[in-house]
């Protein structure tokens, strides 16, 4: 009887499904537990920010530890993301994101009872690779449930909890780290300092995040590439009953079929991962791809490296502009003459090849200090609040004006921001004009939206995998580049970011306008090219 009543149905395809399920409670559910494991992206990977000056003391952080304490976090998600990708669309979107979840939070509460200098780097080293997991996939996952008119609009909106986290961060910090209490635990042969139980704090939110995802199916898009069509209808029913409050059998579909070519998904089980890895891979550098793939692979890169040059050293930043408000009047402060000051007094007391590492003249010292200056979690918690902002401003703006538009909006406002902080006078001034500057980095969201949009299901994964990879490698470069051009080019620093934006700005404007049909693969050049091509009757899926 239900099968007869299937049958008088129609067969859709499932972008015309999905948008008969409407939007509502279930899709607003899918951004929340979606945008929450990108928020906790952002803490895992930003928050060695207040971690690292606080526990340098404890830990006997070196000048070189703490610099590669800020971009360790960076240097696993890029180390990892390309594994992530490859699981994703092989193993799934919901697996990837749980394991990544659960794990990242375990390896930061066993680093936050670690007294080892070496083995708390290299936790979170481990760290940065198991959060990469959420950090690869996590937009393709929650874009997979929408259609082509929600789909921009909600992947801008889980960019938004990116500033959430970039809030959650110094608000935490804010709370626990002026306090100066201190439990020895013996058997550790550690003290137990508000830095470690503020490690805990910015791990618990993965748990969390991993229980919102945990209710979630797996992305019905992917199920359908892999041939699971009850499953995605039985879901895309779901969807429908608790967006509209109708009974599940008046959605009006019986049947599925694909509106994209599919079958690039569907993974021998008896092939090795390193073979199948690389026929994922390949597509993306093929006639069709290989030229978009390095165009947001650029932007990513751009974006993060600039951002990251700036926000990893905006603490210190902010601490030399006060120390040199001390002794010249608050309104003749300048960023560079700040910076260069604090740097003149730092290479007075180190070695020259330590230039770099540190701004700050406290770091310097022989007594070691890891005490925070409260107005750097009061500014960090402003920029977040204004990221906010911002991401609220793309989620409904951006099928309005377009993503290109907005982003190119973006990178010239933000871009002379920049340039105006390097000539203002005045503390106040100049803080203002770097936190216009740093909402550059969500910039990061509208790219992301870009990839969905330009890739299809079955290398969408891969495509943000490699494409944020290159992005994160970017966060790496710029947070470890960040001091010394400071110290050594500050005058021209953001004349430097100006010519890095105005090539995202030329890209944008070359970007495919849409998405064009899936081109053929030629697999017998993927079979012949292919690693590990140990039998002959091995064969790539079209």
């Amino acid at each position: 009887m239900v099968a007869m009543v299937e049958a008088r149905k129609g067969t859709k395809t499932f972008e015309e499904a999905v948008t008969l399920t409407g939007f509502g409670k279930y899709n607003l559910f899918v951004l929340l537990a979606t945008g929450s494991a990108l928020m906790c992206v952002i803490i895992e990977t930003m928050n060695a920010m207040f971690i690292t000056p606080a526990a340098r003391c404890d830990l006997e952080l070196s000048l070189s530890d703490q610099g590669l304490l800020y971009s360790i976090s960076f240097f696993g998600v890029v180390a990892g993301s390309h594994m992530w990708g490859y699981l994703a669309d092989t193993k799934g979107r919901r697996k990837v994101v749980l394991f990544s979840l659960i794990s990242s939070a375990i390896t930061s509460f066993i680093g936050s009872l670690v007294s080892i200098t070496w083995l708390f780097i290299l936790l979170r080293f481990i760290n940065g690779i198991l959060v990469g997991g959420s950090s690869a996939i996590i937009y393709a996952f929650a874009g997979e449930f929408h259609d082509n008119y929600y789909r921009p609009k909600v992947v801008s909106y889980i960019a938004t909890f990116v500033a959430i986290g970039n809030m959650y961060l110094p608000g935490m910090a804010w709370i626990i780290l002026p306090y100066q209490w201190n439990y020895n635990i013996a058997f550790l042969d550690i003290n137990f300092r508000p830095w470690r139980l503020l490690m805990i704090i910015y791990a618990t939110p993965s748990l969390i995040s991993a229980i919102l995802v945990y209710i979630l199916p797996e992305s019905p898009k992917y199920l359908l590439c892999q041939g699971e069509n009850e499953e995605v209808l039985r879901i895309l029913q779901k969807m429908y009953r608790t967006n509209t409050g109708k009974d599940k059998t008046q959605f009006p579909v019986g049947a599925l079929t694909s509106d994209e070519s599919v079958e690039g998904l569907k993974h021998e089980k008896n092939e090795s991962m390193l073979r199948s890895m690389w026929k994922q891979t390949v597509p993306l550098f093929r006639k069709g791809y290989i030229l978009k793939t390095a165009m947001v692979s650029y932007l990513h890169f751009a974006i993060f490296l600039s951002t990251s040059a700036v926000i990893m050293w905006y603490p210190q930043i902010l601490n030399s502009m006060s120390e040199y408000g001390n002794i010249v009047p608050v309104n003749e402060v300048t960023m560079c003459k700040a910076i260069l000051f604090d740097g003149k007094d730092y290479e007075n007391q180190i070695p020259d090849n330590s230039l770099g590492s540190d701004i700050t003249r406290s770091i310097a010292s022989e007594t070691c200090v890891d005490t925070s200056n409260e107005e750097v979690f009061l500014v960090s918690l402003i920029i977040g609040c204004v990221y906010v902002v911002a991401y609220t401003f793309i989620g409904t703006f951006i099928n309005t004006f377009g993503p290109r538009r907005l982003l190119i909006a973006f990178m010239t406002f933000t871009t002379l921001s920049g340039i105006l902080a390097q000539h203002l006078s005045g503390h106040i001034y100049v803080e203002v004009a770097l936190g216009v500057f740093l909402v550059a980095a969500t910039g990061v969201g509208i790219v992301n939206a870009i990839v969905v949009e330009l890739y299809p299901t079955q290398i969408r994964g891969m495509a943000l995998a490699v494409s944020l990879c290159i992005g994160r490698f970017g966060a790496m470069t710029g947070s470890n580049i960040g001091g010394p051009l400071m110290l050594q080019l500050c005058d021209y620093m953001f004349y430097v970011f100006s010519a890095i934006h105005l090539l995202v700005v030329i890209i944008v404007l070359l970007l495919p306008k849409k998405k064009p049909d899936v081109p053929k693969i030629d697999t017998e050049d993927v079979e012949k090219t292919s690693p590990n091509n140990n039998t002959e009757s091995d064969s790539v899926q079209k």
